[in-house]
């Protein structure tokens, strides 16, 4: 009993474990809202409405972390190490970051705008020509709580990020619920914006007050700043380019071979496996910033990389064999339109294993400077996940089903997660070698 007393002490002092603790209720009870609210919309539209909703709200979500030019991360590892040695670069850091994000968000939107007939058109669904222009307004605000994100992990204010997740998910169950019961999938998306809008206005107002109340607000050159943001973003912005394309691209390619409706049980499924990754997902923001600041104390490092990967595994494994055990009733909230959805998150489930092991070898290679690399190996395998869809798909039309995707997907992150292993161990036996 002395031991346990004594541990819980131990943990109770330890910033790592209370920043963990707040990113993961806030963030968790934020996710819980979040996939409530999918539930009741997807029975509110049913399988082929729900498919349009979750091919526009994911091109929401991929195109996103693309058009933050890496930024969620970057920002984080950038003011995190400036808190340490440069605390006046903090401000120029989040001027720079936000100045990125502004132009890169604008430049996709127009995109959008411009050819979303187009897009709608290829992937043989014209009526989601409409529901793509009006992602564009959607897409800058998502853009903006990614980066503010990634600057709230950077100054350590987790429970801030958790409060304001919190929020966002009350004002999407409450706005989604009516909207989209008025106005269809297009409620569903106008929720979906409001929700968004929420969060970015939250998180600005902590950022503000943060940077006022640690006197960061003396701002150095700008340019020199966001040419150096740039410069080591620019991997990262191509790593999720690579993942954007992968996942975005199967998804079309589901829907121009298949059916809208099947696009509906991927969208499904891929919720569940967010709520099986949704604490070690949470957790990456909390490793990566504390990874960066002990790149000096290669000791501490690897006893928090450890311990992390740990941490990731555990809370993984309990809501995957959760979930496993409660996938007939999980599928039964759906409707009777979902059929065939409880094989699919099943099989899905499995890929969220490797996923969370990936997640901590990630923020290592990120923090250690080797983004490069990460890029090479994150782009390998997606294009092996988009050339076996396409070759599939388009030989045998047929077999363009959530499953054959899912499966895919399990095969895929796998192999990740032990070809990122495999360089860690030669990169730390490689610095244990060196001379000091």
């Amino acid at each position: 009993m002395k031991w346990l007393i004594h541990k819980v002490n131990i943990l109770r002092q330890s910033s790592l474990a209370k920043d963990s603790f707040w990113s993961v209720f806030g963030n968790g009870l934020g996710n819980v809202l979040l996939l409530l609210t999918s539930m009741l919309v997807a029975r509110m539209l049913e399988k082929d409405l729900f498919g349009e909703y979750g091919m526009v709200k994911n091109t929401m979500f991929y195109i996103a972390a693309f058009s933050t030019f890496g930024l969620g991360y970057t920002s984080t590892k950038f003011i995190a190490h400036a808190i340490e040695e440069r605390r006046n670069d903090v401000s120029t850091i989040v001027q720079a970051a936000t100045i990125i994000t502004l132009v890169s968000a604008l430049v996709m939107s127009v995109l959008l705008l411009l050819f979303a007939e187009q897009l709608a058109q290829y992937i043989q669904a014209p009526q989601l020509a409409q529901p793509f222009r009006f992602l564009g307004l959607i897409l800058i605000a998502k853009a903006f709580s990614t980066t503010q994100t990634g600057i709230l992990a950077g100054y350590k204010a987790f429970r801030a990020l958790g409060i304001n997740t919190i929020l966002s998910g009350i004002v999407l169950l409450i706005v989604s619920l009516p909207l989209t019961h008025w106005m269809g999938v297009r409620g569903a998306l106008l929720g979906l914006l409001c929700s968004q809008l929420a969060l970015c206005l939250a998180n600005g107002i902590i950022i503000r007050r943060i940077t006022n109340k640690q006197n960061c607000s003396h701002v150095n050159d700008l340019s020199v700043y966001i040419k150096d943001i740039l410069r080591f973003s620019f991997p990262v912005a191509l790593q999720e380019l690579s993942y954007t394309i992968c996942n975005w691209g199967a998804m079309l390619l589901i829907t121009k071979y298949a059916t809208i409706g099947e696009v509906g049980l991927y969208s499904a499924a891929t919720q569940w496996g967010a709520i099986i990754l949704f604490i070690p997902t949470l957790l990456q923001s909390v490793i990566l910033s504390y990874l960066s600041g002990l790149t000096q104390n290669e000791h501490s490092h690897n006893r928090i990389l450890w311990r992390m990967m740990s941490v990731n595994l555990v809370c993984s494994i309990l809501p995957f064999l959760g979930i496993l055990a409660l996938s007939g009733i999980i599928t039964s909230f759906y409707g009777n339109s979902f059929t065939g959805l409880r094989i699919v998150i099943n099989v899905y489930a499995f890929a969220a294993i490797p996923i969370c092991l990936t997640s901590v070898l990630q923020a290592d290679l990120l923090a250690k400077g080797h983004n490069w690399m990460l890029f090479v190996l994150r782009t390998i395998r997606d294009v092996v996940i988009v050339g076996v869809v396409f070759c599939l798909f388009s030989s045998h039309p047929e077999q363009s089903t959530a499953l054959n995707l899912s499966l895919i997907n399990v095969a895929a992150y796998s192999l990740s997660a032990v070809s990122l292993f495999i360089f860690l161990q030669h990169v730390s036996k490689k610095s244990s070698n060196s001379p000091r």
